[in-house]
């Protein structure tokens, strides 16, 4: 299958930090396997270019968005981290048949994106004005880097090696103001502060770092492995309410959340809740003191099991069906379909999940096959991309109900390409039925885990169970939206 390509235009700004080109990044480690990907950057730098080279393609662009327009073609993807991304420009990139995924936390305005991510906590759905888009909320769509997804242990045996992180500006100095009152603390310390390119104050950031007590290393810009080994070998974490705090809980590190921007509201308020293993801090009301690091010196190593490391598997599925959509046509089977249909139908995997396990004879199938396509009570659909058949979903009525069933190509499973078929599958059913409403049913072997969730996906949900032909059978029903 020839890879589509995904466009990806983060927010490069200069003054703003780095940290919607590094959700980007995040994303395309995600997906990139499956897809081509390539960065528009549209206030080039030879920096960003260096490090985009290791996710995937880079393109220097113009700050105008009509050249960004120009750049992207028919049927691409469009992955955007851009807080002056708005609804006209969603639109003009929807007329050329470009389906758009947006990472966007602010809620603020209507969206005609396909795909919303937001991987701040505790969201309710209902705040994003996007009836037509799929929201992927919450910790189960962590945006983290391929290192923050691996589960292992941390590395120190130093109960005093600490972190100090507040993002790439640091707008109200608080890294500064963490390291005064550290030094207020009697043992010596080895400290690891991070800071962003658009941190401005290192002039007198480096001169409190020579007058401290502490053994403090300063780093800047740096590397994915780099900042993960810095975590994994912390005790504690002083940091700010953003990825940084998503981060560095993926990897168990234990810390002080300090929320001192509006936008980091959210992530604050759900880990002050759900995080035992934590104090957490509202800029807003009070500061970080030596009070609540000595607090911090008895927290135990931090539960992670509120982010479960399989956010980038949910993700890819999430573009993999998106890319589904786009590229897969269904049509009515036809008699020249014949053999197609009767090669899916004997492959292994498709025997052991039907409730007839013998192989099928060629007689037998052409009988079956010219009968149904001729048939008023069963529609058949070939679901194919670029006119390559990638499998099939049947309909077959009875009564005021409509059984449905499909099979995929075996060169096309892992793709996502079942979810794709069967909402397709729907609309293409309801076009072409009687005006009679048929509820629709899907009849599955209990042990066939992958059919069921991939149902389940689109709206069926199970309503019942029963034993047909001597086999555990799960019976999901479809809800309409």
């Amino acid at each position: 299958m020839l890879k589509t390509r995904v466009v990806i235009k983060p927010d490069t700004k200069p003054g703003i930090g780095l940290g919607h080109f590094y959700r980007c990044l995040s994303i395309v480690s995600m997906i990139k396997s499956h897809f081509e990907c390539v960065l528009f950057n549209s206030y080039p730098s030879e920096k960003l270019a260096n490090i985009t080279a290791d996710y995937c393609s880079y393109y220097e662009g113009k700050e105008n968005f009509h050249e960004f327009l120009n750049f992207v073609k028919s049927d691409d993807i469009v992955l955007v981290d851009d807080y002056n991304f708005n609804l006209t420009q969603e639109k003009q990139l929807k007329e050329k048949n470009i389906s758009i995924a947006l990472i966007d936390d602010n809620f603020f305005r209507e969206y005609a994106s396909d795909l919303i991510i937001n991987h701040c906590p505790g969201i309710n759905p209902e705040v994003y004005k996007a009836t037509n888009s799929k929201l992927l909320l919450g910790l189960d769509f962590a945006i983290l880097r391929p290192s923050f997804l691996e589960k292992t242990e941390p590395t120190s045996t130093d109960k005093n090696n600490i972190l100090i992180c507040f993002g790439g500006d640091d707008s109200k100095n608080l890294t500064i103001n963490a390291i005064q009152e550290l030094s207020l603390y009697a043992d010596e310390l080895t400290i690891d502060v991070i800071i962003g390119a658009g941190y401005w104050r290192e002039t007198e950031l480096l001169k409190t770092i020579s007058e401290s007590k502490h053994k403090i290393k300063l780093h800047q810009s740096i590397s994915e492995n780099e900042m993960a080994a810095i975590i994994k070998k912390a005790k504690l974490g002083i940091v700010a309410c953003s990825s940084i705090l998503i981060e560095s809980k993926a990897l168990n590190l234990p810390c002080i959340g300090v929320k001192y921007v509006d936008n980091q509201k959210d992530i604050f308020t759900y880990f002050k809740s759900h995080d035992l293993e934590g104090i957490y801090i509202d800029n807003d009301f009070e500061s970080f003191n030596i009070n609540h690091f000595e607090q911090a010196q008895n927290l135990k190593p931090a539960d992670n099991s509120l982010i479960d490391g399989l956010s980038d598997k949910r993700i890819l599925n999430a573009f993999l069906e998106l890319r589904n959509n786009q590229i897969l046509k269904l049509r009515r089977a036809s008699a020249e379909d014949a053999m197609t249909y009767f090669n899916w139908v004997n492959e292994p995997s498709v025997r052991e999940n039907s409730f007839q396990n013998e192989t099928v004879e060629l007689e037998g199938h052409l009988n079956w096959f010219n009968k149904r396509i001729k048939s008023l009570t069963s529609f058949l659909f070939i679901a194919e991309i670029s006119n390559n058949p990638c499998g099939q979903i049947r309909f077959d009525l009875q009564d005021n109900l409509a059984y449905i069933g499909i099979s995929i190509d075996s060169n096309y499973r892992g793709q996502r390409i079942a979810p794709s078929i069967i909402q397709k599958g729907i609309q293409a059913f309801r076009k072409v039925s009687p005006e009679k409403e048929y509820q629709i049913i899907a009849e599955i072997k209990i042990t066939n885990e992958k059919s069921i969730n991939s149902f389940k996906g689109v709206n069926f949900i199970e309503t019942n169970r029963k034993t047909v032909k001597g086999t555990e059978t799960v019976v999901l029903t479809y809800q309409l939206t």
